[in-house]
Order: structure tokens, then sequence, then C-alpha cells
């Protein structure tokens, strides 16, 4: 399996989500392989050096907000066009002006075996008094099958590429939330 490099489009971040929905296939075709934002890398939050973990400490924060896949079968390949919505915001303690993030793109077979894994990056530079940036990320993974009848039970996972703290902090959230 190969990744292309990413080509960016910049986009406003109100009405991402709204253009990135579900997952296009041809009728005459099995279905894409399934896109997944797991929740616990779904999310990025930068904060400054100092101990503190308050919205006052917040330099930056990184969100997946959606992914559309959609693919052509040729042959026992199957061509995906990946398409990343992110969503970044400044915060209080940011003074560079600049957010940057690595996220990664990794296909799993139907044994939920990783097969393929690449990390990306990312850079917003906040112009002006913006405080928030979308982008969307265009990869396009070719992926060979034997049996291009299965594709539909691959999935292709698309989160931030996050330190182990970063990590606990996503669960510490995620276990407030209801």
């Amino acid at each position: 399996m190969t990744l292309v490099v990413p080509r960016i489009a910049a986009l406003a971040a109100l009405g991402l989500a709204a253009l990135l929905t579900g997952c296009a296939s041809d009728k005459a075709q099995p279905a894409c392989p399934g896109g997944v934002i797991p929740a616990d890398a779904s999310k990025v939050t930068r904060f400054r050096d100092a101990t503190g973990r308050d919205l006052t400490d917040v330099i930056s924060e990184g969100t997946i907000q959606d992914i559309l896949v959609q693919c052509k079968y040729v042959k026992n390949v199957v061509d995906v066009d990946l398409q990343i919505a992110i969503i970044a915001a400044r915060g209080p303690a940011d003074r560079s002006r600049v957010a940057e993030f690595e996220y990664f793109v990794a296909i799993v077979d139907p044994q939920q075996n990783i097969v393929a894994k690449e990390p990306f990056r990312i850079r917003f530079e906040f112009s002006d008094n913006r405080t928030q940036l979308g982008a969307v990320e265009q990869i396009e993974p070719k992926l060979p099958l034997p049996d291009t009848s299965k594709g539909d039970q691959y999935k292709i996972l698309v989160g931030f590429q996050l330190t182990p703290d970063e990590l606990a902090w996503n669960r510490s959230q995620n276990a407030k939330e209801p």
C-alpha cells in the first residue's frame, strides 16, 4: 500500500462538516473501505510548558472534524481518495500564531491488523486576529487486495499522532463526556 503526499485546500472552518459526510462509491463496484476517526485520537491540545492545564494554558488545539472516503477498483487495487477536514484553534497562551500537528493514516485489515500506517504534518498560520482555521488534506492511498469483494471489510483510521501526555489528556476529557 502506498500513500501519496497530501494536497492542501484551505476551507473556512464553518460548514466543513457539511461538506465532508458519508462514503461515496459507484454502485457497480464493491463498497469502499470505511473511514474511522478513533475518539482518543480525534483531538489534540497543546499546553505551554507550565504544569497548568486550564484554558489560559492552551497554546493550540486541533480537531479532525470529518473524513470522506471515495474509491474505485482497478483490477486488484483499491484507489482511495481520502479527504480529511482538520480544524485548528489558537489558545490564549499562543504567541507564535502557528500551529503544527502530526496526524496518521492507517489501513486496518478485517482481522484488525494494521497493514500500513504513515504520518503526515499540517501547519496552520494564523493571520490578523483569526483564532480558528480549517483545511482539507487529500491523500490517495492505493490498497492492493487479493479479493476486492472484501474491500469494505478494511478500515482507514485517521487520527492525531499523540504523545502519552496528550493521549492521557484526551482520555480524561472523553471520560467526562456523557
